[in-house]
């Protein structure tokens, strides 16, 4: 459990961020913003999950499963709390565009600041939850 990888976890952290902030970038956009809007609420969970798979993906040699869940809970966090963030960006923006500044940056910053707990506790169980699966799968291609 003490060889926790710590380039994996920002690779798969930063990989999930990077998703984040693309969809809220997008979801700025009038014609498909309220399309993206539905996939944050349908799919937003699959963000913190695949970054936990990912970090097992990115892990060198075989990863135990105490190991795997760590550094998929570190990596799912990660991209839970900036997926909270970009989500609270991009909502203060719209509504500003709506109802003034003021109003705006208000409902963006309550938002974001129970938007980055939610998001960084689920995206830490749900990092760890992908991280759990990565030994199963790789068991299944045929890792030893």
């Amino acid at each position: 459990m003490n060889n926790l990888d710590m380039q994996s976890v920002l690779k798969a952290g930063g990989i999930g961020a990077g998703i984040a902030i693309v969809l809220g970038l997008l979801s700025l956009i009038p014609v498909i913003g309220g399309f993206i809007a539905i996939l944050f609420l349908c799919g937003g969970f699959l963000i913190p999950i695949g970054s936990g798979i990912l970090y097992g993906y990115f892990a060198p040699g075989l990863e135990d499963t105490a190991t795997s869940a760590i550094g998929g809970a570190l990596a799912g966090g990660a991209s839970g709390i900036l997926l909270a963030v970009f989500s609270a960006i991009s909502g203060g923006i719209s509504s500003g565009l709506q109802e003034g500044v003021g109003a705006g940056l208000a409902g963006g910053a309550i938002s974001g600041i129970f938007g980055a707990l939610c998001f960084g506790i689920m995206g830490f169980v749900l990092g760890a939850i992908g991280g759990v699966i990565w030994p199963f799968i790789q068991k299944q291609m045929g890792g030893n």
